[in-house]
């Protein structure tokens, strides 16, 4: 397992207090024991060793892509709490950051009236990693084309800042043999960014990608998806992978009958296509119908539908770790 090391020269307490706090808030869970501090989560865990004026820090995960995501997520948390001058980070080697690599355009095909598909090449052996999630991030950079590097402590450098990236994240919508490319699908909509980029981008132009995010794909008995045009791909992701023997029900919202796409799969889930703005995610909420313990329920749209299906979960005594409900945009 992929580990980094730092060391605190500080009161551990003035760390470790506000850390398992948030990290409890969260809903994770920290555990103390003789004098250790350790705290699991998604990306991996965080061990504070406490040691005489000062204590010790590893973070350890699963994957390196894990392991970079996890450091900038902690380094921000500290940074948060005026603490992060007091701890030494142990020299990395790498100086680019290892949930990233440089890829190129290969081709661009518009599929349906609404989505473009866009070919990557590059290495992508990440995504094929046990416990690799399935979506990433494209990285453009709003004022200047310097790419991020990791800086002496480990962590991720952000030319301008953080804010000055735009930073939309997308599925793998499929990946090559080899690892050696990947397909995503882009909503196309009036304004968008990553659409405009669309129309102007040419074969051989590189795009830096940021990933593997999120989760894998789930593995149940039975499905329960429901989801508007940006959740196409993921959707579709999903109900391609499931088991042959599992069953379920797939609520697919799009703006136009032209972008329901064809689907393959072995599994029995019956999926159904409906108009966006017309017709209403939330209530298809209230038609699935889970058999058994071993399902997965998983709902994507705008931010406060989103909110309104996990509502709908709760109202139906859904299991919370059964159910997602992800917000992938918002209205203005």
């Amino acid at each position: 397992m992929p580990e980094h090391s730092a060391h605190l020269n500080a009161d551990p307490e003035k760390v470790l207090a506000p850390l398992a706090a948030l990290a409890e808030q969260n809903g994770f869970e920290v555990l103390r024991e003789n004098g250790t501090c350790t705290s699991d989560a998604p990306l991996g865990y965080v061990k504070i060793i406490q040691e005489t004026g000062g204590a010790g820090i590893v973070f350890g995960a699963d994957t390196p892509a894990k392991l970079q995501s996890l450091k900038d997520l902690y380094a921000q948390r500290i940074a948060n709490i005026g603490m992060l001058d007091a701890i030494d980070w142990e020299t990395p080697e790498a100086r680019i950051p290892l949930n990233q690599r440089i890829t190129r355009v290969v081709s661009k095909e518009q599929i349906s009236k609404n989505f473009m598909r866009v070919r990557l090449k590059g290495d992508f052996t990440a995504f094929t990693e046990e416990g690799a999630g399935l979506h990433f991030r494209l990285l453009f950079n709003q004022s200047g084309s310097a790419r991020p590097s990791l800086d002496d402590r480990g962590i991720t450098y952000w030319p301008g800042g953080p804010t000055n990236w735009h930073k939309p994240v997308y599925t793998v919508r499929a990946i090559g043999p080899d690892a050696d490319w990947i397909d995503m699908d882009v909503v196309l909509h009036e304004g968008g960014r990553v659409t405009k980029w669309c129309g102007d981008v040419a074969a051989g132009t590189e795009i830096v990608v940021m990933g593997p995010n999120g989760g894998g794909i789930p593995i149940a008995s039975w499905y329960g998806l429901i989801g508007d045009e940006t959740a196409l791909p993921v959707m579709m992701r999903i109900i391609e992978a499931a088991p042959a023997e599992a069953s379920g029900q797939a609520f697919i919202f799009v703006r136009d009958w032209d972008d329901a796409q064809e689907i393959q799969t072995h599994s029995q889930i019956q999926v159904s296509w409906a108009q966006m703005y017309k017709d209403d995610p939330v209530e298809a909420a209230y038609m699935l119908q889970p058999k058994g313990d071993d399902y997965h329920v998983f709902f994507a749209a705008e931010r406060r539908q989103a909110s309104a299906a996990r509502e709908v979960f709760r109202e139906r005594d859904f299991a919370p770790r059964l159910c997602k409900s992800a917000s992938y945009w918002t209205t203005k």
